[in-house]
């Protein structure tokens, strides 16, 4: 992700909100990729992980009838698909689908991940609370387990005009401020901010220790002594120095403004989210370690405070390693639409059989299905006026006319049935 060619594919994760007939196409996750896509000319892939727990094992239903039923309710999520990646290459974007009855979530989505090995993975962030590192979600396991970057979208946000990066917030060798993963970080958050036109923000946390571990005495023994004060403060000032000097070195490399460098003291898991809502940050760009549940209990971490402390976009750098992809139990169910919906729009009368059959369709949305019948409609005029030009005489059905035009009328029905329900939630 070095410049705007470096991006060539990016995976986006649907929720199962996003995958409901006539659901608003305005999301601020398909926003985002379209804006990406369109800036950097990479492919986009949507994928989903259809599954319901309902259609395991019962008592009462044979294998094949549970089967039938999870396909269906599979073909029906990748029609929808078609569809969201059919308006989507109407704005020249190359775009791909697929659709899985796999489980549990995060372990299909890091399957698909090392799979079709994108750039970055694209997600919608959820809102969750973080208790002691006890809790978990896919949206941290993501976090730790994506050999990709991982892009969390905020709905609280509609553009990206200012990204913090999160530098420097090693511990582990107070003498090396700046490392390799804070090129890649800043390297990352350069690129989004040329893509998107927007500023960036180096912040670097520091800490002054509060005692430090000297002889006490006795040979072989240490014992924590308490650092005075005036020492604090001086050892204060020269940490400030050292890591304003550190970073600022680091944003120079990229032509940063050395003015939207900041260093601020405190853990980064308070400064981080602190500064991005003092700068109104759209993003926050940071790494994260490959730890697993009960290290995340027991050790300091930074990634999952600032994803329940933040109601922007987090985009979670990885460095790409050889993490083992976890096994599904039952091979996933791949689908595909019933219909092809590209040639559905051009030939609707090779592909369905009346105009109510388009209007009847519950897995396409009501716009879609009247384009369908308006090509439809377009196709039968246009041989007529062909074949009062002298053209060749074809069978011409003029009764779907009155067909369409009925089907249409359906339409409208629940069109104004489905507006109505909106109004009185």
């Amino acid at each position: 992700m070095t410049n705007k060619t470096d991006i060539r594919k990016a995976l986006v994760v649907l929720s199962s909100e996003l995958i409901r007939p006539n659901q608003p196409t305005q999301s601020s996750l398909l926003e985002r990729a379209v804006e990406l896509a369109k800036t950097t000319g990479c492919e986009l892939e949507l994928f989903h992980v259809c599954y319901d727990s309902t259609l395991e094992h019962q008592l009462f239903e044979s294998d094949g009838s549970l089967e039938r039923q999870r396909k269906q309710a599979a073909d029906r999520d990748a029609t929808i698909l078609a569809e969201m990646a059919t308006r989507l290459k109407s704005y020249s974007i190359k775009v791909r689908y697929e659709v899985r009855w796999d489980t549990p979530r995060t372990d299909a989505i890091l399957r698909k991940i090392a799979q079709a090995k994108p750039d970055v993975v694209m997600k919608q962030n959820c809102d969750h609370s973080f208790v002691l590192g006890i809790t978990s979600n896919t949206d941290w396991d993501l976090a730790r387990r994506s050999p990709a970057h991982l892009w969390l979208v905020s709905d609280a946000v509609s553009h990206i005009d200012r990204v913090v990066t999160a530098v420097g917030n090693k511990f582990g060798d107070p003498g090396d401020i700046t490392t390799a993963e804070d090129y890649d970080l800043l390297r990352n958050a350069r690129m989004i901010g040329a893509a998107f036109n927007a500023e960036v923000y180096p912040v670097n946390a520091y800490q002054v220790p509060e005692s430090q571990y000297l002889g006490a005495g006795m040979p072989g023994t240490i014992a924590p002594v308490d650092v005075p004060s005036i020492e604090r403060s001086s050892l204060r000032t020269q940490l400030v120095k050292e890591h304003r000097s550190s970073v600022k070195g680091l944003a120079q490399y990229f032509n940063i403004d050395k003015r939207n460098v900041h260093v601020r003291e405190g853990h980064p898991s308070t400064v981080i989210p602190e500064f991005a809502k003092s700068v109104a940050a759209d993003m926050i760009v940071m790494g994260a370690r490959n730890i697993n549940r009960f290290e995340r209990l027991v050790s300091s971490v930074t990634v999952e405070p600032v994803m329940a402390d933040t109601d922007c976009d987090i985009l979670i750098v990885k460095e790409r390693d050889s993490d083992e992809i976890p096994e599904a139990a039952e091979i996933p169910l791949y689908v595909v639409p019933k219909y092809n919906l590209e040639h559905a729009i051009a030939k609707p009368e090779a592909t369905f059989d009346s105009p109510h059959q388009v209007a009847k369709l519950p897995e396409l949305s009501i716009e879609l299905r009247n384009r369908i019948l308006q090509a439809w409609e377009y196709d039968i005029r246009a041989e007529m006026v062909e074949e009062n030009e002298g053209g060749l005489v074809g069978d011409i059905d003029i009764s779907k006319l009155e067909e369409i035009s009925s089907a249409k009328t359906l339409l409208d029905m629940k069109q104004d049935q489905s507006q109505k329900r909106q109004v009185s939630l």
